[in-house]
């Protein structure tokens, strides 16, 4: 049988029954979470309802099928033609996502960067540019702390993201745009005639928990490339709208989520950046962001 393999992922210690290729291996055996090969075919029905409580439960077709309890155990059950690399995008995905919830912290669907002091939650809806943006912010000498997923937790009064793993998910597009060794780069998955890949920014990356400074959401397709504030309750129908996964909130926590949410736009302040297509628009979105982060330094 084979060994399992060890992970480090959201500051988390994970013991895997699979190979998850865009993560690296950790010598640390104080296991956080747990992920292992189940047969759940022989779940119950209220076993295979998607949302229970403290266990969350998801077949994806031509994938698997998955059940997360308590925060610590993700039980998985391939598809026999699932691919490992295939397989990873959902472990670290939405099984992850779920483990998060349960663990309590708040996880944003955006990608997140920093330069030591400061960070920018970059949101937006699939195909916005968020992980393009980044690339950008990578090419400036920023780090990259989350590609997807940021997990936010509130120490000591200030909003903190929690790293996720060294790597970021691309299309080809974006890869033609920012040289990476061949060596860095594999396939992930196949959709509507389009190849993405994971690429590996160990050099890049940020081991650790940063302040969050700055949410930004990203609007595709518009006239012109500009960025305009956030203010007022909009900021908290942002987080909610960009919480990952929010459907996995059990009823009985929705309303702790929500006020979380109401506490954290008081917080952080919060743009609005149109994006235009073009080959120069990520330099552009870059300076618009940054000014506004030191507008918002000073005041």
């Amino acid at each position: 049988m084979p060994k399992t393999k060890f992970y480090k992922a959201f500051g988390l210690i994970i013991e895997s029954d699979f190979v998850i290729a865009q993560i690296p291996e950790t010598d640390c055996r104080t296991v956080d979470v747990r992920i292992v090969r189940a047969d759940l075919s022989g779940l119950t029905t209220e076993e295979r309802k998607f949302l229970q409580e403290d266990a969350i439960y998801a077949r994806v077709e031509g994938v698997a099928a998955f059940r997360v309890t308590g925060g610590r155990l993700i039980q998985v059950d391939p598809e026999p033609d699932c691919s490992d690399s295939r397989l990873g995008v959902f472990l670290m995905g939405s099984s992850m996502g779920a483990i998060l919830h349960q663990r309590g912290c708040i996880p944003l669907h955006g990608s997140c960067v920093t330069d030591g002091e400061r960070s920018i939650l970059l949101t937006g809806d699939s195909g916005a540019g968020k992980s393009t943006l980044a690339a950008e912010f990578l090419r400036r000498g920023w780090k990259l702390i989350t590609d997807d997923v940021s997990a936010l937790y509130d120490t000591e009064g200030v909003p903190m993201v929690q790293s996720s793993y060294p790597s970021q998910k691309l299309w080809q597009d974006a890869l033609d745009r920012y040289e990476r060794p061949e060596s860095d780069i594999h396939s992930l998955y196949f959709t509507d005639s389009r190849e993405k890949f994971g690429v590996d920014v160990s050099r890049y990356f940020f081991d650790g928990r940063a302040p969050l400074s700055l949410v930004v959401r990203l609007v595709p397709n518009m006239p012109r490339c500009d960025l305009a504030p956030i203010e007022g309750m909009t900021r908290v129908d942002q987080l909610m709208r960009n919480t990952y996964r929010s459907n996995m909130i059990e009823k009985r926590n929705l309303q702790r989520h929500f006020q979380r949410c109401v506490t954290l736009a008081t917080k952080i302040p919060m743009a609005l950046v149109a994006r235009t297509p073009g080959e120069d628009c990520a330099a552009r979105m870059y300076d618009l962001i940054t000014e506004f982060l030191e507008e918002k330094h000073h005041d």
